[in-house]
């Protein structure tokens, strides 16, 4: 009885052949990984899109003004924009030139309430007294009303939670560009110190500088109220919850 002879395999491994199959295991892993960050950064774009939605949603069934600050515009061609708003509706908006940031802290998606408007020569308003027939004379045409003229160009508003903007008009003319460069400086090393004095005790610290046109700048201060929220949007924003 004839047993056929049985073929010797030979078990000595290919090396270029596994050299390839781990190369092409690690690419498709790092494919996937790959995949994943991106799935990870649409899911967290889509909930701060959200939450950015329902936040403005609550601040427009108050029925009452407030401020959207939209840094994601921002960049040569398109400016950031400051949308005034009432109910949703955009009332007013408002370019800015220029911008610089400094915070200790990312930027939360909720409303911030306006604290306080700080000028260095804040408008006044007059008093009006009532006019008397016996004087004479009708007080109406002596009348100074508050004008837009009169708003500050240059201003700091207060928000709580840690957050300041520092609204700036464009100077027009040589010395009013001078004396606007030496104030620039002076509020520079003054804002570095107070972030740095804010970081070093772990405090939540925001500052914003906005450069705006001075009628824009002067229209947005005479705009504002205490106690209107401002809602700021920003690539890098994050929901506090």
């Amino acid at each position: 009885m004839n047993i056929p002879k049985l073929k010797k395999i030979n078990l000595q491994p290919n090396f270029p052949l596994f050299l390839f199959l781990i190369l092409f295991s690690f690419g498709a892993y790092s494919q996937a990984l790959a995949g994943g960050d991106s799935l990870d950064k649409k899911i967290r774009a889509l909930k701060s899109e959200n939450s950015l939605l329902e936040t403005e949603l609550k601040l427009a069934s108050k029925g009452t003004s407030y401020v959207i600050l939209n840094l994601r515009t921002e960049s040569d061609s398109v400016p950031a924009r400051i949308s005034l708003k009432n109910k949703g509706v955009v009332l007013r908006e408002f370019d800015a030139g220029k911008i610089r940031r400094r915070e200790t802290k990312g930027l939360v998606i909720e409303p911030i309430p306006l604290v306080r408007k700080m000028a260095f020569f804040p408008p006044k308003r007059k008093e009006i007294k009532p006019y008397k027939p016996e004087d004479g004379t009708d007080l109406m045409y002596d009348l100074d009303f508050l004008e837009l003229k009169d708003v500050p160009s240059n201003y700091t508003l207060l928000f709580g939670n840690g957050l300041l903007v520092s609204i700036k008009g464009q100077a027009k003319g040589l010395i009013p560009k001078f004396i606007q460069l030496i104030r620039s400086i002076l509020v520079h090393i003054r804002y570095s110190m107070t972030i740095v004095w804010n970081y070093l005790w772990r405090n939540e610290f925001a500052i914003i500088e906005i450069m705006m046109d001075k009628e824009d700048a002067q229209a947005f201060y005479w705009s504002l109220d205490e106690g209107m929220n401002i809602l700021i949007v920003d690539r890098n924003s994050y929901n506090p919850i």
